[in-house]
């Protein structure tokens, strides 16, 4: 073989060698790479042990009709990070559209997934369905409609007094100083609601920092309410609001409890701050119960659109 030729391989060897090296010792590569991001978690709650499910809001629209409705996640053990599935979603043919919250039924293992009904002319997609863990997976066994009318439902939970089942729910109040913290009595077998809601103002924690009054709501087994307040730039009419700035914030805020064989809710004065977080649209809480410890594990869910979701504990 001529020289030349010889030279030539040796160099396209020694140039492919140098690049498969500079690979290994970690250079910058010239090929960008995406991550799988964890989606949107706008709804989270508890399964049990290091396990969670969380909701995403996807539409029923052409350009979201086919992403998936529900993530499973369980707990870090590595640095590999926090392990997700997600998973479409459908109940006799029916896809959820937007939901903004999940609510565990407290004693079961089963749960309700609630749009947002964020059409008050729309009656198709202000629904809450029931769904029940079957062979470990969550399977839509029901559906009803929204008891009330509403416009913007962010937060949702359930909560058990004595032998009865309480929905408690809220607005996110869109740039408004206050919202209507509301309960209802439940029977989650039939899924059937009483005829009175019980409803009572609650003032946002700060008006100058949020314009989103509650987004997120979870009830301990005591019977103590946890909410979250968040900016959200589209709200801010900001540009390109999917890109944030974010800010959130998680409180205690009141408890709730049987009074004459009522369930009421009784609203501290001023709520107890957990956790200030900025550049995290946090949109979902969820309570951990430990054997031992005398308070709850807080959890929070992020929907921070382009930039995906996060799941984290709060410290104690």
């Amino acid at each position: 073989m001529p020289k030349t030729c010889l030279l030539t391989v040796f160099l396209i060897i020694l140039i492919q060698v140098q690049a498969s090296l500079s690979n290994c010792w970690g250079q910058p590569a010239t090929q960008e790479k995406q991550t799988s991001q964890l989606a949107d978690l706008s709804g989270l709650a508890w399964l049990g042990g290091d396990k969670f499910i969380a909701v995403h809001d996807a539409k029923t629209d052409d350009a979201e009709m086919s992403k998936p409705r529900l993530a499973e996640l369980k707990l870090p053990t590595d640095l590999h990070g926090i392990h997700h599935t997600d998973r479409r979603l459908a109940f006799k043919g029916t896809i959820p559209n937007d939901l903004e919250s999940i609510a565990k039924i407290p004693g079961s293992d089963e749960f309700l997934l609630v749009e947002s009904g964020d059409s008050m002319q729309d009656p198709t997609v202000q629904r809450i369905f029931r769904a029940k863990l079957i062979n470990n997976r969550l399977e839509i066994v029901s559906q009803t409609q929204w008891p009330v009318k509403v416009t913007n439902v962010e937060a949702t939970a359930v909560a058990k007094l004595g032998n009865t089942f309480v929905f408690v729910f809220a607005e996110r109040a869109d740039n408004k100083p206050s919202t209507e913290l509301s309960w209802i009595a439940l029977n989650p077998d039939t899924m059937k609601f009483a005829k009175h809601v019980d409803r009572i103002t609650f003032k946002s924690p700060d008006a100058d920092r949020f314009n989103r009054v509650i987004v997120g709501l979870d009830i301990d087994r005591n019977g103590i309410i946890y909410s979250v307040s968040a900016f959200d730039a589209e709200s801010a009419g900001l540009p390109n609001p999917d890109n944030g700035p974010y800010a959130s914030g998680v409180y205690e805020i009141g408890t709730i409890k049987l009074k004459d064989n009522a369930p009421i809710v009784d609203l501290y004065p001023e709520p107890t701050e957990r956790a200030l977080v900025d550049g995290f649209k946090i949109e979902s809480i969820a309570v951990r119960n430990v054997n031992g410890s005398k308070r709850p594990q807080i959890f929070i869910g992020t929907d921070d659109e382009n930039y995906g979701g996060v799941l984290r504990q709060l410290a104690q």
